[in-house]
């Protein structure tokens, strides 16, 4: 079973080197690496783990608990009708087909569910920080109960959040947005690289169907 630290620094070392292209033989331009943008395909191994957050205001230490769920997106072959843009090293804008991204895997960032403290616990709730792992139940077909509760004095609705299973993510098909994020690492040329590409978040990808999928034991961070 992998550590934290090992978690982490395997989400981090990812990336995908922008600069190269070529054009297939039927004329298409073709990139090594990926781009910015949406991609159809369905969430592969899932995973799991609680940890201790910091308050990124303060910059308190393991103020809040959260389990992370970590996962990828297996781009689908419904991709190849998507189409994308980026700017080469002249300035031109470059217009691609989704075909080439297909089967490519796409790391996806973090998603927290803040953890309520209960009795003997020692950290702080954060449960207005839920927003995202909200969503991402949503995204993928959970539907979410609510229930009334007083809070400082006043009734508030508030949605109880399940415990995802790997079982309820696996397979699932999203829309993975994904992005070019700030990420200092060292490549194992020893080179300092300064971004990294990762799911923001994904959203629902409409009429998007369902995969047999199983999590990858050699392809998870050890």
């Amino acid at each position: 079973m992998s550590t934290t630290d090992e978690v982490i620094n395997e989400v981090s070392t990812f990336f995908e080197d922008t600069t190269k292209t070529d054009t297939h033989t039927n004329g298409e331009q073709r990139k090594a690496g990926l781009v910015e943008g949406e991609y159809l395909g369905h969430i592969a191994n899932a995973r799991s783990i609680v940890r201790p957050v910091k308050d990124w205001e303060t910059k308190e230490e393991g103020k809040y608990q959260a389990r992370i769920y970590n996962f990828d997106v297996i781009v689908a072959p419904e991709n190849k009708g998507m189409t994308y843009q980026y700017e080469d090293i002249t300035g031109k804008h470059v217009a691609l087909t989704g075909e080439q991204f297909i089967d490519r895997k796409l790391i996806a960032k973090g998603v927290f569910k803040f953890l309520d403290p209960q009795e003997g616990d020692d950290f702080e709730g954060n449960p207005t920080e839920n927003n995202k792992y909200t969503r991402f139940c949503e995204t993928v077909g959970l539907t979410l109960t609510e229930e009334t509760r007083t809070i400082d004095g006043k009734e508030t609705t508030v949605k109880l959040l399940p415990a995802l299973t790997a079982e309820q993510m696996l397979g699932r098909p999203v829309t993975a947005v994904l992005k070019k994020v700030k990420d200092k690492w060292t490549n194992n040329k020893g080179e300092t690289m300064h971004y990294s590409w990762r799911v923001s978040y994904v959203k629902p990808w409409e009429n998007g169907q369902i995969r047999e999928m199983t999590v990858n034991e050699d392809d998870l961070p050890f």
